[in-house]
């Protein structure tokens, strides 16, 4: 859906890039670094292109392999996978966000649950890293419904800073492991005066969004601090407010309104990209960073999406859309599916102009990294599009 774009084209090229989709993909050598840089990335295990939401967002952003973003995540451990949401975060921002959440745990729940959690630590410290499929055991509420005992054990010992996400198996279930022997500083005490002044909830959230006005960045930085410590969204305009008073958050200079907020950081290292062209036509995960705010996208780029994943098949069009991105402007949507070697175009709605070369190797290439051969077309699309963007990927 497009509607009229009136934002200044400096703010939308200024998001792109600190959001590393603007300009050259980034080099191999830089893309863990530059990654880490995002603070997080959003993980999803829906599979249907032949690769998942961070695979996509990876793949948008860099040719490495998308083997290296799980050897940050996994091996080199610069960032860390935490349970829900479930985000790739930076591994030094951890010890403010997941300090607190065992509070969430009723006294009763723990107490109950405390014997099995004490036979899944043994188990862990003499076995090594166990996925919740390893083990059978009674049902219990939680999840979507209800969730296997051993599986909530596993989830109260990670919201009580026992074990971490260490790995995923080949069927992308968790692997959990003791927090001392994956990130040990996670078990040391927050420092005091960090903990009390939240200042840290609003850097992080704007390191995050790159971009966003005061009521976006109070939206982002109260998901930051999480329900369960409380204060909502009035603490956290409150934070935003104080965070500016201080210089750590500063408005942007070409934002006549003075409406947008960013880092400081990501102001100077955008002055000498600023006149960067770009020609690269990218196709973007629904849960990419630049849809965080779904309401920033509207206001900047005049395009309001919806994941319709779980939408009533009868009441949606796509399923897994995936915004595509050209110079500064969000000039559509395309809805792919994988079925063995084939990626099936299954719908395309372009609303600005893009052009068919740049599309089509933007799709042949993505659907090269999803292990595919050949792209076919639905006849929903146009003959310009389905003649123009079928055909044998090349490898």
């Amino acid at each position: 859906m497009s509607d009229p774009v009136t934002a200044d084209p400096m703010l939308r090229a200024f998001l792109l890039d600190r959001l590393g989709l603007r300009g050259p993909l980034w080099a191999a050598d830089m893309a863990a670094r530059s990654a880490q840089d995002l603070g997080m990335i959003q993980i999803d295990s829906i599979r249907v292109t032949g690769l998942r939401n961070h695979e996509i967002a990876w793949a948008a952003r860099t040719d490495a392999p998308v083997a290296d973003f799980y050897r940050l995540l996994y091996d080199a451990r610069g960032m860390l996978e935490t349970h829900y949401p479930i985000f790739a975060t930076r591994r030094d921002w951890l010890p403010w966000f997941l300090k607190d959440f065992g509070k969430t745990i009723s006294a009763d729940r723990l107490a109950e649950m405390r014997p099995l959690m004490r036979r899944l630590t043994r188990h862990i410290a003499e076995h090594g890293p166990v996925s919740p499929a390893d083990f059978q055991s009674e049902r219990v509420t939680g999840g979507f419904n209800t969730i296997k005992a051993t599986t909530k054990a596993l989830e109260y010992l990670f919201y009580l800073d026992k074990v971490q996400i260490a790995g995923r198996t080949t069927h992308f279930h968790r692997l959990f492991d003791l927090t001392e022997r994956i990130a040990p500083e996670l078990l040391r005490p927050v420092p005091e005066w960090r903990r009390k002044s939240g200042l840290f909830f609003v850097q992080s959230a704007l390191s995050v969004l790159k971009l966003a006005t005061p009521q976006q960045l109070a939206e982002r930085t109260a998901h930051h601090i999480g329900s369960w410590r409380g204060g909502g969204l009035p603490m956290a305009r409150l934070l935003v407010a104080k965070a500016r008073e201080r210089g750590l958050i500063v408005p942007i200079p070409f934002d006549g309104k003075e409406m947008h907020l960013a880092l400081q950081s990501d102001i100077d290292a955008f002055a000498s990209r600023a006149t960067l062209e770009d020609d690269v036509v990218r196709l973007l995960p629904p849960l990419d960073n630049l849809l965080f705010s779904r309401r920033r996208l509207t206001e900047l780029f005049g395009f309001t999406y919806k994941f319709e994943a779980y939408t009533p098949q009868h009441q949606r069009r796509f399923y897994f859309a995936l915004p595509i991105l050209y110079r500064d402007a969000i000039v559509g949507q395309i809805d792919i599916k994988k079925g063995g070697a084939i990626w099936q175009i299954l719908d395309l709605d372009i609303i600005a102009p893009v052009p068919l070369d740049g599309l089509r190797g933007a799709i042949h290439r993505l659907g090269r990294i999803a292990g595919a051969g050949e792209v076919k077309s639905s006849n929903r699309l146009a003959a310009k599009w389905r003649r123009g963007l079928s055909g044998t990927i090349s490898f």
